[in-house]
């Protein structure tokens, strides 16, 4: 007689606990990581030009953020609304603001974690989401009060969706993708064109998916279209200021879509030596991530460039996927190979953090001076740009002594735009000002010299009692001259 041995209820248990760490520790290990690189000295940086405007309509009413969709920024309508409410009820602070982008930017390296453990195991999960938040762009968008985070988080939630409706299609698998891909493009409008690989996926992996593939991604162009269009008849005034694509733009973009040279080439040598033996996952994954840059590219050179790295920083996720699919077949040398991932990422990783790290001015450096040195009465004049009266507004918001703005006829939010219009007559408003604190975009020797129609003035009934010069900006005081 044979007689059967049947696992004791502690063998069990171990087991199932095993088990459940296997699930859940490519989940929770990167998510936990992200979360605390992203709340790393996550206020430390000055706002970014960006994210002043993003403090600036976040405190506007729904009825002005609609009419400012009509004129810029209609694309990121749905960002505004979602900080609108959120600083209603959790405050403006600089922390406030960067919040829901460290929080996303967590659950994008949780999810990123998940996709690595459904396609090539648990090991390749954690891998690949730990090299996700080892590189240093997204440590500095998970705290960026701009929705670069959320198009990441939206991104793999797609993704995942997709490989779930491709594994076992039905009627709900492919509306929770088409809805995941209807939030990604509310978010990012450029973050759509990882639906181009997508399409490389289905017909990689199921043909015979196509139709409702088209379907549901078909489905995502009724509620998108407002923010198409917006796009398109606003891309003169949105994006202006990216240059055309050039062979220069295209070798540094891998540098400036990981945040640095080194951690660029690293990563790029992981994913080929994932390459070299590849599975149809390493295979379908490297095509997710070559695919929308190359996609982009081409639109760039046909017609208005969108090539700005942070516009693709999704793309960094089916990456770090392929490249941690490849190193969990090494185990220990794999690990190594991570850690030597982090330590070659720690510059980087710093520099991210650095107070002045992001575009824009040092608006906050200018408010604090203003304060020390601020009397009763003084007026503040500030250059044709639209990001400083907006920044220096945000960090001298609870100072109610704080000089007077007082060439401004219409706010930025009744215009209806980021930036406020002036009185025609500057000279004839200022005429009985004592003193005056004038700010200006840029180092200049004479800040006078960015506003013409007050220079007269400035050099015939004042003198210049300081100057300051920080990044980006210059500010002076002027006092009027009693005997003039």
């Amino acid at each position: 007689m044979t007689i059967t041995r049947q696992p004791s209820e502690s063998a069990v248990g171990v087991s199932i606990r095993h088990q459940a760490a296997r699930r859940w520790l490519p989940v929770a290990g990167p998510g936990v990581v992200m979360l605390i690189l992203g709340l790393t000295a996550p206020a430390r940086p000055v706002l970014s030009w960006d994210e002043v405007a993003t403090a600036d309509v976040a405190h506007r009413s729904v009825g002005e953020i609609w009419r400012l969709a009509h004129h810029i920024d209609g694309v990121f309508g749905p960002y505004y609304l979602l900080m609108h409410l959120w600083t209603r009820i959790f405050g403006d602070s600089v922390l406030s603001l960067r919040l829901p982008s460290i929080l996303a930017m967590a659950a994008a390296a949780a999810l990123t974690g998940e996709l690595g453990r459904r396609l090539a195991g648990p090991r390749a999960g954690t891998i690949a989401g730990l090299l996700l938040c080892a590189i240093p762009t997204i440590s500095r968008y998970a705290a960026e009060a701009r929705p670069y985070a959320i198009a990441c988080l939206l991104s793999s939630v797609a993704l995942l969706a997709l490989y779930r409706a491709l594994d076992a299609p039905g009627p709900r698998r492919w509306a929770a993708y088409a809805a995941a891909l209807t939030g990604l493009g509310l978010f990012s409008l450029v973050a759509l064109s990882a639906v181009a690989g997508h399409l490389a996926l289905v017909l990689i992996r199921s043909r015979d998916r196509l139709t409702p593939w088209c379907a549901a991604a078909g489905a995502t162009l009724v509620p998108m279209s407002p923010l198409i269009w917006w796009g398109v008849h606003q891309r003169a005034e949105q994006l202006h200021w990216v240059t055309p694509i050039t062979l220069t733009a295209v070798r540094t973009f891998p540098a400036g879509l990981t945040g640095s040279p080194q951690v660029a080439w690293l990563l790029w040598g992981l994913l080929a030596l994932a390459v070299i033996r590849p599975s149809r996952g390493i295979l379908e994954l490297t095509v997710l991530g070559l695919v929308p840059p190359l996609v982009v590219a081409g639109a760039a050179v046909a017609g208005t460039s969108f090539w700005v790295p942070r516009y693709l920083l999704f793309v960094l996720i089916p990456v770090a996927v392929a490249a941690g699919a490849g190193l969990a077949r090494y185990r220990l040398a794999g690990l190594v190979a991570v850690a030597v991932f982090a330590a070659v990422a720690v510059p980087g990783q710093v520099a991210v953090r650095g107070p002045t790290v992001k575009n824009g001015s040092d608006y906050r450096t200018l408010a604090t001076t203003i304060r020390g040195q601020q009397q009763s009465g003084d007026d503040l004049v500030l250059g044709t740009d639209r990001t400083m009266r907006a920044g220096l507004s945000y960090y001298l918001r609870h100072d109610p002594g704080g000089p007077r703005d007082v060439l401004v006829q219409r706010s930025a939010a009744q215009t209806a735009t980021l930036k406020a219009a002036e009185y025609p007559d500057p000279a004839a408003r200022l005429a009985d000002a004592a003193r005056i604190w004038l700010v200006v975009y840029g180092r200049s020797a004479d800040p006078t010299g960015r506003r013409h129609d007050l220079r007269k003035l400035l050099h015939d009934r004042y003198r210049r009692a300081g100057l300051w010069t920080v990044k980006n900006a210059t500010m002076a005081l002027y006092v009027r001259t009693p005997s003039r």
